[in-house]
């Protein structure tokens, strides 16, 4: 009775040391996406890489295995008056109802504002979402537009999921 009583103290503590590590992990990795942009993963009209800045495009502690990026961010730089895209792939059974896309304003005079591109509603398993990234969403013209940005992607409860950065030209 003892052993049963020692091993199931055990296994509730190993689930909640786990959760601990993985709310740690997700603090650090929200941390680093609210950095100031730092070099982009450069792509193609096509989704090709070009040079990869390792910090881009990587995926949340919570949603490892669940959600896919692939390709990063194309094209990137973006020229203004071009679409850039970006697609996040769902992998199997997810709790999100809905996708948000934004980016951190450096320009806000309160700090740098969190400004909310687009949302995708109704997303389903195993399914591509594709953001489309328009760079007159930065600025009227090319030159208030002009400049790198750090883009986050939330999911319906506000957790983030990936980040990366986009330069428009």
């Amino acid at each position: 009775m003892k052993l049963r009583a020692a091993l199931t103290f055990f296994s509730l503590l190993v689930l909640i040391l786990g959760g601990c590590n993985n709310n740690d992990a997700q603090r650090e990795f929200e941390r680093e996406a609210y950095q100031n942009p730092n070099g982009i993963t450069e792509t193609d009209f096509h989704g090709n890489v070009n040079s990869e800045d390792p910090d881009d495009w990587r995926v949340s502690p919570l949603y490892t295995g669940l959600v896919t990026i692939d390709p990063p961010l194309f094209p990137n730089p973006v020229p203004y008056g071009t679409i850039a895209n970006l697609n996040v792939y769902l992998n199997g059974t997810t709790t999100t109802s809905y996708l948000e896309l934004g980016y951190l304003d450096p320009r806000s005079t309160s700090g740098r504002a969190w400004v909310q591109i687009q949302i995708i509603d109704n997303t389903t398993d195993l399914s591509v979402n594709a953001f489309q990234i328009n760079p007159a969403q930065f600025g009227s013209d090319v030159s208030t537009a002009r400049g790198t940005y750090r883009l986050i992607v939330f999911d319906g409860n506000q957790e983030m999921i990936t980040y990366g950065d986009i330069t428009i030209e």
